[in-house]
């Protein structure tokens, strides 16, 4: 299904800095030669050109800040990894409400405006 979709959109919570044991095996699942990738004289081809629009929706925890000085893995995984997999110059949005734990319906509303518009525009 995945060689033959045009968009592909990530929602999933953050917990401690990485995806969800799901997710990840889906993603284990994705990173496959003959899935994502081939291989063409010994050379790594994506093979995802087909998804031109890429799009993740998230919550952490913990503060923005928290996550960048753990490297923020969840964000570069869709940032670097994905859009290297998929049609160069794809669309790719990575949307995030941080300090989950401490969020009040005012922040979460506003995050849940935020996703509505970008995803009118996607």
């Amino acid at each position: 299904r995945l060689q033959k979709a045009e968009a592909l959109v990530l929602s999933f919570p953050v917990w401690n800095y990485g995806y969800p044991a799901i997710l990840k095996g889906f993603f284990d699942r994705v990173f496959l030669p003959g899935v994502s990738f081939k291989l063409v004289d010994g050379k790594v081809r994506p093979t995802l050109h087909n998804i031109r629009k890429l799009a993740a929706i998230t919550t952490y925890g913990g503060s923005r800040f928290r996550a960048m000085l753990m490297g923020d893995p969840p964000r570069k995984m869709v940032k670097r990894t994905l859009r290297a997999t998929i049609k160069p110059g794809a669309s790719v949005s990575y949307l995030a409400h941080y300090s989950m734990n401490l969020s009040t319906d005012q922040t979460r509303k506003a995050f849940m405006a935020k996703v509505a518009a970008s995803m009118d525009q996607f």
